[in-house]
């Protein structure tokens, strides 16, 4: 029997409680080794709930664990890059959750280690695994939709100024709508439409935190429009609806039966799209049922992209979701900054 993968968390937050450990308990074949995190309080959490069986204070002692294969990254953005090249010089193999760091300058140094390396690095885009984002895909790249002209997302969760800690407050430390949160909606633009991120425009606004809520806009370099709505006041709520001259695709991705096709002349007030709707929701629900629980497919995509991580380790697959496709992702995050700060239209420059 092939012995499990080995991995070390360095980080113990909620993205890593909540969502990575609980998703690795699902997928065969890997084991969470060891964790660090600067917080005694975290470390003690983990390892009651998830038997965590080697803990570190400091994140240098994690990665001289001679006990591991491969750690997982999720710091804040400004300690990712410096971790991550550690990890590769003890010979882990890296997944890294996004953004890759704060500047496209750190991004590349850690592309040109990785370059050298004979291990495996994966970036964290989840939503890429997401059941429906997968079928939106199939259908944009299908033609269903014609030539499509715009895309539009929402992003939405309800975070608690007292339970906002350190970076996640400062734009400038990858914090804020324009940040954490976009940054997974600047890489499905690039996944769905098979296309760079032109130019963009960004308005934010401060609430008790920088960039609680904002707008950006732009335009991709094959012409279609693209725009996203994000807040981290309201409920929960991550949507996606895509438009080309042939139909609208409408996806809500906490919903198990969130994919509306509405070809061109059609209205979904419509009687006969109305119980195309119910009918889909009754064929979906079976299969829903056992994740409902879970958080449906929004949690699923957590463990779907470890059995991907997993698969490219042992035996080699390709990776899908790599260090190139951090850098533009992290090259429009700056840039939407940067429109939100000076007010001005910001070319993506590659």
């Amino acid at each position: 029997m092939t012995a499990p993968l080995r991995v070390g968390f360095a980080g113990c937050g909620e993205v890593s409680a909540e969502k990575h450990m609980p998703a690795l308990q699902e997928v065969p074949g890997v084991a969470i080794a060891a964790a660090a995190d600067v917080d005694p309080a975290r470390l003690a959490s983990v390892e009651r709930r998830f038997g965590v069986p080697r803990r570190y204070a400091d994140v240098a002692e994690l990665l001289a664990d001679g006990g591991l294969d491969a750690v997982a990254l999720c710091l804040p953005p400004e300690l990712q890059i410096d971790a991550a090249i550690a990890a590769l010089d003890a010979g882990l193999h890296v997944w890294i959750d996004p953004p890759t760091g704060l500047s496209l300058a750190e991004c590349d140094r850690l592309r040109e280690r990785a370059a050298r390396a004979d291990r495996q690095v994966m970036v964290g885009f989840h939503m890429r695994w997401h059941r429906l984002v997968r079928q939106t895909q199939e259908i944009v790249r299908s033609g269903r939709l014609g030539t499509v002209q715009t895309l539009r997302g929402i992003w939405s969760s309800p975070r608690q100024a007292d339970r906002l800690k350190g970076w996640r407050r400062y734009s400038a430390q990858g914090g804020g709508a324009l940040g954490e949160a976009a940054i997974d909606h600047f890489d499905l633009w690039r996944y769905l439409l098979n296309s760079e991120i032109e130019t963009l425009s960004a308005f934010a606004i401060a609430d008790r935190w920088e960039d609680a809520s904002a707008v950006v806009a732009g335009r991709m370099t094959n012409g279609v429009l693209v725009s996203a709505v994000l807040s981290e006041r309201a409920n929960h709520d991550v949507e996606l609806e895509i438009c080309g001259d042939a139909g609208r695709l409408r996806v809500s991705l906490i919903r198990f039966e969130g994919l509306e096709l509405y070809p061109a002349g059609t209205m979904a007030s419509d009687p006969r799209q109305r119980l195309a709707r119910l009918v889909h929701f009754a064929a979906e629900l079976p299969r829903a049922l056992p994740r409902i629980h879970k958080s449906g497919d929004y949690r699923t995509s957590y463990r779907d992209q470890w059995r991907h991580f997993v698969d490219c380790v042992r035996n080699g697959a390709p990776m899908q979701s790599t260090l190139d496709d951090a850098r533009p992702a992290l090259r429009a995050m700056l840039a939407g900054m940067e429109s939100a700060r000076t007010g001005r239209t910001v070319a993506v420059r590659t």
